[in-house]
């Protein structure tokens, strides 16, 4: 979709109410339920939108230059949609066709899974489960039998939410912990991400997870540092007369510097959507995306958020105190990009990694 003038002066009107309440307000929600925002990828048979990759690509990161929040929620809230393909027939349906569906919980196998009768019982917890706050369900990933991985999907009364998300950025988020006590799954609603139940799915679900990862993640840093740089600009034009009267003149100065970061932040923005677009175009023609080209993705992907991150803290120093105050709108798109950035599937492995372009 293409977000008006309007649907962005309404998003980020909200900004204090975020930091403050730590939580979407209900017209924000009632706003991406309309537009199916958490629906990215779940197909047209199950009431969602079914985007092709670099259209939802596209999409994560216009959202997260609106603000970052905002990005970030539809962004794991669609990711649950790649588990769509994964589940039983009828569960994918039970928690996918709803107006209002979208799916928290965690990858990481913090739990343990005993088999029953007709199902399992299931103990864990599980940290930063972003959507907390308005999941209609929970994945969760388990051990079984000491080395195998299994998931299970769970309804809301079945998880206890502790509200404990307590990062400087990305308030908004509600990642909360999630932890499950004894509790009885059936069979039905257990899955592997490694196997298809059922014929929802579309290429999106066909292509590598951890590549739609790297790209969901990465476009949300890469979007949020656009923003950055729109409101060093505004921050420009509200001070021009003030800052052009002083004998440094400080406008032109950093006037420059925001063009020179503007440059490298298109040279990474391009290289990362250019990788997107040419895997996506492979995976349609039926190419294996082998393990080369996946890791030169990653290092694009990585790279890119790196250059990100590096330029906005160069132009940081440059704003003095202004951009210290927390209640300052750059302080908190600042702290949402470095909150962004830590996700597990941008971290830098390599120097390469954690080299800007």
């Amino acid at each position: 979709m293409k977000f008006t003038d309007e649907n962005i002066q309404m998003i980020r009107n909200e900004a204090k109410y975020l930091e403050k309440k730590k939580e979407i307000p209900k017209n924000i929600l009632e706003f991406i339920y309309e537009h199916k925002l958490f629906k990215i990828v779940v197909p047209e048979e199950l009431n969602g939108s079914m985007y092709e990759l670099p259209n939802a690509v596209e999409l994560f990161q216009e959202a997260s230059r609106i603000d970052g929040n905002f990005g970030w929620i539809i962004t794991i809230g669609s990711g649950g949609g790649m588990f769509v393909p994964n589940m039983k027939k009828q569960t994918a349906i039970n928690f996918y066709s709803s107006k209002r569906a979208v799916i928290a919980g965690s990858g990481f196998p913090a739990g343990t899974a005993e088999p029953t009768d007709n199902g399992y019982i299931i103990n864990g917890k599980w940290f930063y489960c972003s959507g907390s706050q308005y999941a209609n369900g929970f994945t969760t990933s388990f051990i079984k039998n000491k080395d195998e991985i299994i998931a299970a999907v769970l309804k809301p009364d079945e998880v206890n939410v502790n509200e404990d998300w307590d990062a400087f950025g990305l308030k908004g988020t509600s990642s909360h912990t999630i932890n499950v006590t004894d509790q009885f799954v059936p069979y039905d609603r257990i899955f592997s991400v490694l196997e298809k139940q059922n014929s929802f799915g579309s290429s999106v679900h066909a292509y590598p997870f951890k590549m739609f990862s790297e790209a969901s993640f990465a476009a949300i840093s890469i979007g949020i540092g656009k923003h950055f740089l729109e409101e060093v600009d505004a921050i420009l034009e509200k001070n021009k007369i003030n800052w052009n009267s002083g004998s440094n003149n400080r406008y032109s100065f950093l006037k420059n510097k925001l063009n020179e970061k503007e440059t490298k932040w298109k040279i990474a923005n391009d290289r990362f959507h250019d990788a997107v677009k040419s895997t996506w175009s492979k995976h349609k023609k039926g190419e294996v995306i082998n393990q080369e080209l996946q890791d030169k993705f990653s290092i694009i992907s990585k790279r890119s958020v790196t250059t990100t991150i590096h330029i906005v803290d160069d132009l940081f120093r440059y704003l003095g105190m202004q951009a210290v105050m927390e209640n300052n709108y750059i302080n908190q798109i600042w702290r949402d990009l470095h909150t962004a950035s830590q996700h597990t599937f941008l971290t830098p492995q390599t120097k390469v990694e954690a080299t800007s372009y």
